[in-house]
């Protein structure tokens, strides 16, 4: 559980001031706030205020360190009803594929695979199905916009 705390305090201090900004934006005290992400005492941080200060900083490490812990990973949803590129979408999915392969190919190459390895070649999958995904959507909203055209 350290792994979210230390999220939650980096989250927090790494915003532009810190906790002093942060923490009210979300309706806590400052100091509150820095005790709870520090496991102070009592103190604890709750899951409601974890995710209004993720939102707020628009910060993932928190999200991605419980993902971490359940032995998931976090794939950002593509932001559909905005037209882009389909072969620069294409294009965008060759080369995380590519990537993918040449940091799996890297991580297994002496027959070993050390925790940081593993993490990189989680981050690239998870780069991976990203792109898939975004190409997907755009493919699902041109399909929607035929529909409309010729219902």
């Amino acid at each position: 559980m350290s792994l979210i705390l230390d999220a939650a305090y980096h989250v927090l201090h790494d915003y532009p001031g810190g906790s002093t900004s942060l923490a009210p934006r979300i309706g806590k005290n400052p100091f509150t706030m820095s005790s709870e992400v520090r496991g102070v005492g009592t103190a604890k941080l709750g899951l409601v205020d974890a995710v209004k200060m993720s939102v707020v900083a628009n910060d993932r490490r928190i999200l991605n360190a419980f993902a971490y812990e359940m032995g998931c990973m976090v794939l950002v949803l593509p932001t559909s009803g905005r037209h882009v590129n389909t072969f620069t979408q294409l294009g965008q999915l060759a080369r995380e594929f590519g990537d993918y392969v040449e940091k799996l190919s890297a991580a297994v190459e002496d027959g070993k695979v050390t925790d940081n390895e593993l993490a990189r070649v989680r981050e690239e999958l998870a780069e991976l199905v990203v792109a898939a995904q975004a190409l997907e959507a755009e493919a699902s909203r041109l399909n929607a916009e035929e529909h409309t055209r010729h219902p």
